[in-house]
């Protein structure tokens, strides 16, 4: 006869999942003696409704970066991807059909288990599945054996762990990362990473160069966080030298590459979901999505909805026609920051000491032609700026031998 397998489901909105809800399911794999322990986040939680509950892909993503040491835990996203309210007895139902010759477990919290009569179904559960939960402090446990009593009349088998209390919480972490805490001892180091990485739970009315160091380590090399501050750092020396925000110029500055190391398909993500449209150069060129995502990312997830901000990181890399002084500020930034050492550099920083303009048309210039030689297209954005230029200048050097000559 074949061996049941023992399988514990553990359910809930791992909003974020933290070490105690690791250190609780490693618990009861030892003392059920699973076989596998799946993690469940909720798809919409039906008793929590109040709740902010963040994307499920998110909190996948991070319970699968919590378990991946854990060779007896699985993260499911049965209930994320059924969609509608997350009840258990349906979840159960659905797992049955997967495991068919399987003994089941529910772990839940004393707070859920307390209130357990009250759920969807709650007979279903009874039937299908043996209750396991852990009281939170001497008193609770009082209450749990006495719900236990009134459970067990109704069919339900009940097992009550009683484990070393812990103070950490979802709600106490999500606190935390909005007040810029720490939270290096609650969480595992690859979810913190994630949390940072991904602008999850934090204060977005409040501009903070420490949290978007923390954002931009998170999300990219060394290399490319040191050309970030360079750029910063340039961005405010040409806004303070041409009359542009220099706030604004060293926000922009600092955030306009927190896309660049994103994968594409993810860029692409970002940019499909801020509902803009490419045009078809755009499209087709995947160079150019980082800049695009970026100001996606900056306006829609960082909550910085400065529409100044927001296009001097949209065009940073194109350039576009009636740019602001803020955008050319970027612009040649980018170009130009400390470590840059490409052939002609020099002479860009020494044309940036001069005019924008002209430091533009030089930049445009090298970007036009080195896409040319290699029969690239090129973005209707960049040949707008750059006749743009071109023709500003022919403008102003007629304009000059005119009053030359007047004066003759």
């Amino acid at each position: 006869m074949k061996q049941q397998k023992r399988i514990a489901m553990f359910g809930g909105t791992f909003n974020p999942i933290h070490n105690a809800h690791i250190n609780l399911a490693l618990a009861f794999i030892k003392k059920l003696k699973l076989d596998k322990l799946l993690l469940i986040p909720t798809g919409v939680p039906p008793h929590k409704t109040d709740l902010d509950i963040i994307y499920g892909e998110h909190r996948l993503n991070m319970c699968r970066l919590a378990v991946q040491d854990y060779k007896k835990i699985e993260v499911s996203d049965i209930e994320v991807k059924r969609g509608g309210k997350s009840y258990t007895a349906d979840t159960l139902r659905q797992l049955k059909e997967i495991y068919p010759d399987s003994e089941f477990f529910v772990i839940m919290g004393a707070d859920m288990y307390m209130t357990l009569d009250t759920w969807h179904e709650p007979d279903t559960i009874f039937s299908l599945a043996t209750v396991c939960t852990v009281p939170r402090n001497n008193d609770e446990l009082e209450q749990l054996n006495a719900k236990e009593s009134e459970y067990s009349k109704r069919g339900c088998k009940t097992i009550i762990l009683d484990l070393k209390k812990s103070d950490i919480s979802a709600t106490k972490i999500r606190k935390t990362v909005f007040n810029d805490g720490v939270i290096t001892k609650y969480v595992d180091p690859k979810v913190e990473k994630y949390i940072y990485a991904n602008y999850l739970y934090m204060n977005k009315a409040v501009i903070n160069y420490e949290r978007f160091d923390k954002v931009l380590k998170a999300r990219m090399g060394e290399k490319r966080y040191i050309h970030s501050v360079n750029v910063a750092t340039e961005a405010k020396r040409l806004a303070t030298k041409y009359g542009a925000d220099v706030e604004k110029a060293r926000l922009a500055g600092i955030l306009h590459d927190i896309a660049k190391e994103t994968p594409a398909d993810e860029q692409l993500k970002i940019i499909q979901r801020a509902y803009i449209k490419l045009n078809d150069v755009e499209s087709q060129s995947p160079k150019l999505w980082h800049a695009i995502a970026g100001a996606a990312f900056v306006r829609y997830f960082m909550g910085i909805e400065d529409e100044d901000v927001f296009n001097a990181i949209r065009y940073h890399t194109s350039g576009r026609a009636n740019m602001s002084l803020l955008e050319k500020c970027i612009f040649i930034a980018d170009f130009t920051g400390a470590e840059r050492d490409y052939d002609g550099v020099d002479e860009m920083r020494a044309l940036a000491n001069q005019s924008l303009e002209d430091a533009m048309t030089y930049g445009l210039s090298f970007s036009i032609s080195d896409l040319a030689k290699r029969r690239l297209a090129i973005d209707p954005n960049s040949l707008a700026c750059y006749n743009e230029m071109v023709l500003k200048a022919a403008a102003n050097n007629k304009k000059t031998s005119n009053n030359e000559k007047n004066t003759k």
